[in-house]
């Protein structure tokens, strides 16, 4: 057994993921597809392997890997699975080229209505980075307005079906400002066509969190569908906001670790010191080193910069050890609901230790939007929901009982 897959072995990770891991690298090289091929004809549960697979939203790349590592296999035990990946990979296709309609129908109204958009991930990083808009797991709509045009862009989404997890419509003049100032976006669905898009206003919910002036560069990258042109962040600073991100998120879901992967795992040493001078120049130093250090993990990287933070540093530690709870702990399937909101809460709070950061933190535990619906107060009365985010939360948590699937911020 090659040395690289034996080490993988002996950390405690099961087949299921080493295979995973190995056929999530990306651009693959040849030296990872012979790895996928020693390692696919060991006893392993492909049923597993391909529950991992799909939590972590990793289908068309894994499938492609495999099927081109295994080709001249002619495996006949490997035949079920590669029929599966194969399937759900046409359906993920399908999906893109759906969600490429519809992304393009709001954001050409978006525009008609002479309200500036762009858009984050999904589609424009699937086609910047992996050449092709069926080689990422499609999900929701990441669109980036200004702030001030929330409530037309709101319009526009509800004229076209969408209903909003918070009906900003409906807000009292002090609710929205405060909403506007400490959340970041809106989640909208459209019950008809099942499509789901967030309207983010700002990149973090913390306003104070490093890193928020990513999307303030003059000019963004415009990527080409065709005819239709989307804006979306320059490649660096939307390589940034993935690290970030995907710190606040835990790396849950190994789908963003693979786009940060992509774009760093053959960057020279040079490049990944260029890449930490405007990491720190952003404040999110931090973010980016733990960010590449799970690559390194988990995906392998070529070179590194002395410039990165090493694990001994104390925020790229705690990242970290989030990291190790979300992934680890929860046996690579944990959900969101498997991680308790104190954790979560814990962590934000520990990422910074400014006291203008934790403010906003705690403002935002205080003043939860869902307590306005089911505490209604005039705006006289606002400063009284602290007060009452007690029993909001005995409301809440009562609610959730009888209805485990209810959505909640």
């Amino acid at each position: 057994m090659p040395a690289e897959v034996f080490t993988a072995r002996n950390t405690g990770r099961s087949v299921e993921l080493d295979l995973l891991l190995l056929c999530a690298r990306w651009p693959q090289r040849d030296e990872d597809r012979q790895l996928i091929r020693e390692l696919s004809v060991l006893p392993m549960d492909r049923q597993h392997f391909l529950l991992l697979v799909q939590h972590h939203r990793l289908v068309p790349q894994v499938s492609q890997s495999l099927h081109a590592s295994v080709a001249e296999l002619h495996s006949p035990a490997l035949e079920p699975l590669l029929h599966q990946l194969h399937q759900l990979s046409l359906e993920n296709a399908h999906l893109a080229l759906h969600s490429l309609a519809e992304l393009r129908r709001v954001v050409q109204e978006l525009l008609a209505h002479d309200l500036s958009v762009g858009v984050l991930k999904g589609l424009p990083l699937a086609q910047s980075v992996f050449g092709d808009i069926g080689l990422r797991a499609s999900g929701d709509i990441d669109l980036l307005i200004d702030e001030k045009s929330i409530l037309e862009a709101d319009r526009v989404l509800r004229d076209f079906g969408y209903r909003g997890l918070f009906r900003l419509e409906q807000l009292t003049p002090r609710q929205f400002a405060f909403y506007r100032a400490h959340w970041r976006d809106n989640a909208y669905q459209n019950p008809v066509t099942g499509f789901e898009i967030d309207l983010h206003w700002r990149l973090f919910r913390n306003s104070r969190m490093p890193g928020a002036d990513l999307c303030d560069t003059p000019t963004g990258e415009s990527i080409s569908f065709g005819g239709f042109h989307i804006e979306t962040l320059l490649p660096p600073e939307n390589l940034l906001y993935l690290c970030v991100h995907g710190a606040f998120d835990g790396w849950l879901f190994l789908k963003l670790l693979v786009d940060v992967g992509a774009q760093v795992r053959s960057m020279s040493e040079a490049e990944l010191d260029k890449l930490a001078f405007l990491a720190e120049g952003y404040g999110i130093l931090p973010e980016l080193s733990a960010a590449l250090t799970l690559v390194r993990h988990y995906l392998a990287m070529d070179h590194w910069s002395a410039h990165l933070l090493s694990e001994s540093d104390r925020t790229v530690g705690h990242i970290l050890r989030y990291a190790d709870r979300t992934l680890v702990h929860g046996g690579f399937l944990a959900e969101r609901e498997d991680i308790p909101h104190s954790t979560t809460m814990a962590f934000e709070y520990g990422l910074r230790t400014n006291l203008g950061y934790r403010y906003e933190l705690l403002l935002r535990v205080l003043y939860r939007a869902r307590m306005w619906q089911t505490i209604p107060l005039p705006d006289y009365l606002f400063g009284l929901y602290p007060l009452l985010s007690p029993v909001e939360w005995v409301l809440f948590r009562l609610r959730k009982q009888k209805a485990p699937s209810s959505l909640a911020l």
